[in-house]
């Protein structure tokens, strides 16, 4: 009998410990991962800012290209038309 309790006393112990190792690994895990997915994001941000400016950039490129005689066959870019009517001026200063 004395023993039964002892082997039990044991188990509930060890069982206990293991709980808590287990426990305190997946902490550690999960801090990880979110320190992970934190840098991806900053990634992925850093990226996403690089294409945007390099998109910007570009279309400079293709704007300077376009100016040159030779290549502005090929380089056309829609030029942007400003609208502006005589009858606006005069109905801004009344």
């Amino acid at each position: 009998m004395e023993a039964l309790i002892f082997v039990q006393t044991i188990f509930f112990s060890l069982a206990s410990v293991f709980i808590l190792v287990v426990g305190a690994a997946i902490l550690v895990v999960v801090y990880h991962l979110i320190y992970l997915v934190r840098n991806l994001h900053q990634i992925s941000n850093d990226l996403e800012e690089i294409s945007e400016a390099t998109k910007e950039r570009i279309k400079e490129i293709i704007e300077r290209l376009s100016s040159l005689p030779i290549l502005s066959f090929f380089l056309k870019t829609p030029k942007k038309k400003e609208k502006t009517k005589k009858g606006d001026k005069s109905e801004k200063n009344s």
